[in-house]
């Protein structure tokens, strides 16, 4: 009697062969993804060969093996595919993964394209197309792989990503750089992801040669939350920072879950202050090393608080470092963003939809107390912390308060 050979209905197109091989794929299953396999199947991965994944296999036992030493190589952290494309016997399966190099403890995050040819119910073809300059990067234990980079609408920026977790995004204020945030970044990255950005005309970004302005930079932000796959965040701004988080806020609710604003405003500069910025603004771009050094030591005494200036030295010392480091026309450039034409924002506040925290210092005489207090009762969903002794740069000055502050409202807000 003749046997006619049949398919269960679940692998009458390619689509379904392509989702049960996920599936077994995603549960560690490799007797299920290889019983999937064609006898003479093509497995096909490009990159360096530094990279375990990397090559070109060929039959189910190769394939087998390959699936095998996957948990060896990767601690998978998310896998996720957003279509599935099927033309003739292809199937174009298009998604984002993030996983930790477990020889480096390097994790990296990649968009992906993998095409499957697929015939008589049997995968015979597997090729997929990642970022594998960024793999081999994270295979490399001497790469600085934290400090990352990319250019978004022509600006270079550099950024330290570090930890797992929800994400925290990070932004600094004007003359400083990312490592403001250094104390709460050293204990929050044990229970979230934070990326904290050099902005731009500062520490290690780049600039535009022909200036820009804050909603600039919240389009900028907005456009690498999306396409990094980061999933809403908690953005975290101080001073010019803060503005730009508000406008994220506002514009762009959803790429953010909640925000944290420390020693910012929502009104345009004080008028009165403007003529003296455009003389600090002549020397930061023209003076020479020590004009630039007794400004910036001026700026200090003004926005910082007295007693911390007296009690740490060094750490003052290195911050007028790192603004004298920063590039004179970016550094200038990035004023003119942060100072002459930043705008007035207090409309946005009431379109900020959610919970924020408000940080600011008793003797901030930058961005003074009566700024937050403003914003705090235009944000519906606003709490208000004032700290005492404390000047325009609480992260520093105060630096455990405001990680217990931000660590507490992040618990909170997870309970919701």
């Amino acid at each position: 009697m003749a046997v006619i050979e049949s398919y269960p209905a679940a692998y009458r197109n390619a689509t379904d062969v392509v989702k049960d091989y996920f599936a077994a794929f995603a549960g560690g299953n490799i007797a299920d993804a290889v019983a999937l396999l064609d006898d003479n199947v093509i497995w096909h991965i490009d990159g360096d060969p530094g990279v375990s994944t990397t090559g070109l296999l060929r039959g189910p036992e190769q394939v087998r093996n390959w699936l095998a030493r996957f948990p060896e190589n990767f601690k998978p952290r998310m896998f996720s595919i957003t279509d599935l494309i099927e033309h003739n016997d292809s199937v174009l399966a298009i998604g984002h993964f993030r996983h930790t190099v477990l020889s480096t403890g390097n994790t990296i995050a990649s968009d992906m394209i993998i095409h499957f040819s697929v015939a008589q119910s049997k995968i015979t073809r597997y090729q997929i197309f990642e970022d594998s300059a960024l793999l081999k990067r994270a295979f490399d234990a001497g790469s600085d792989w934290q400090n990352q980079q990319i250019r978004i609408n022509g600006t270079l920026y550099r950024y330290r990503d570090c930890g797992e977790g929800p994400t925290l995004l990070f932004a600094h204020g004007l003359l400083v750089d990312r490592d403001i945030f250094a104390a709460q970044v050293h204990v929050l990255s044990q229970t979230h992801r934070c990326i904290v950005l050099d902005m731009p005309g500062h520490g290690q970004s780049g600039y535009r040669p022909d200036g820009w302005m804050l909603d600039d930079i919240n389009r900028d932000l907005a456009l690498m939350i999306r396409e990094l796959s980061l999933g809403k965040v908690t953005f975290v701004g101080q001073s010019q920072g803060g503005m730009v988080g508000i406008r994220l806020a506002a514009h762009a609710p959803e790429c953010v879950s909640g925000m944290i604003l420390i020693g910012t405003s929502a009104r345009p500069e004080y008028p009165d202050r403007l003529a003296q910025w455009k003389l600090q603004r002549t020397t930061i771009l023209n003076g020479s090393d020590d004009e630039r050094e007794l400004l910036f030591a001026e700026i200090q005494r003004r926005i910082i608080g007295e007693s911390w200036l007296l009690r740490h030295p060094v750490e003052a010392r290195r911050e007028r470092a790192i603004m004298q480091g920063h590039d004179r026309t970016g550094l200038a450039l990035a004023l003119d963003a942060a100072i002459f034409t930043r705008g007035d924002i207090r409309p946005l506040l009431p379109l900020v939809s959610v919970p924020t925290l408000i940080i600011c210092g008793e003797g901030d005489r930058a961005t003074p107390p009566e700024l937050s207090i403003e914003m705090a009762k235009a944000i519906p969903d606003a709490t208000l912390m004032l700290l005492p002794e404390t000047g325009h740069h609480p992260t520093i000055e105060s630096a455990e308060a405001v990680t217990e502050a931000i660590a507490s409202y992040l618990f909170k807000t997870a309970q919701q």
